[in-house]
């Protein structure tokens, strides 16, 4: 397990984390007792690794940040399951693809990261057909064939990023806001249980073939 800090806008700071081998018995024992139990209860080795060293790279990651141990920190969830920092004032986010993760910390909002390990997307047009805006289809369907995993990937952690920054989850639509495909950074408004929220969403440049995106909630 390796982690390693990627250039970000302030003040959002990002980590990058391999997750391709097995954290020490300390680290792992900084996990509560949920967390090691939920990775027990894996069927597969490297699914378990992959969940032990995400989490404990989290851990490490916010001690770096707050000053608090890793084994003293308490999370709670919101009710779609977005977890938060109980014992200290930080705001943070994990996403996950493969052997790859992706931390973001910022002292206070709410905050959204995704990664997607570019690969071959099966149906790309079609899938973006139903979980895209008609524009963002479009942005699919008009790519050069050797780029349209990377502008579905992109669409995909733009709009994933949102979801995550809000805290919802898929339990908004993916094709009722648009995140585009666009580098650039993009303003997003989008529907939520608690009415209309405005985002600020970017692509971040690719690293080690990963696709990253990350988003914040506007005042």
């Amino acid at each position: 397990m390796t982690r390693r800090p990627l250039p970000a806008p302030a003040p959002v700071r990002l980590w990058m984390v391999k997750l391709d081998a097995m954290p020490s018995a300390a680290g792992i024992a900084s996990l509560s007792d949920t967390e090691r139990a939920r990775a027990q209860r894996f069927a597969f080795e490297h699914l378990k690794r992959r969940y032990f060293a995400s989490h404990v790279a989290l851990r490490d990651t916010l001690a770096e940040c707050t000053g608090m141990a890793a084994s003293d920190q308490r999370f709670s969830e919101g009710p779609f399951g977005k977890p938060t920092l109980a014992t200290a004032s930080c705001a943070f986010n994990m996403s996950h693809s493969d052997d790859v993760a992706l931390i973001a910390v910022a002292p206070t909002g709410e905050i959204g990261v995704d990664v997607e390990v570019l690969r071959p997307v099966n149906d790309a047009i079609a899938l973006a057909e139903c979980n895209f805006t008609p524009a963002e289809h479009q942005q699919v369907l008009s790519a050069p064939p050797e780029q349209r995993d990377l502008v579905f990937l992109r669409i995909w952690t733009r709009k994933e990023a949102c979801l995550k920054a809000v805290g919802s989850g898929f339990s908004i639509a993916a094709d009722c806001f648009e995140a585009g495909a666009e580098v650039a950074p993009r303003r997003v408004v989008m529907p939520t249980p608690d009415g209309m929220a405005t985002m600020h969403v970017e692509s971040l440049p690719e690293v080690d073939g990963c696709v990253l995106a990350l988003a914040w909630l506007l005042d």
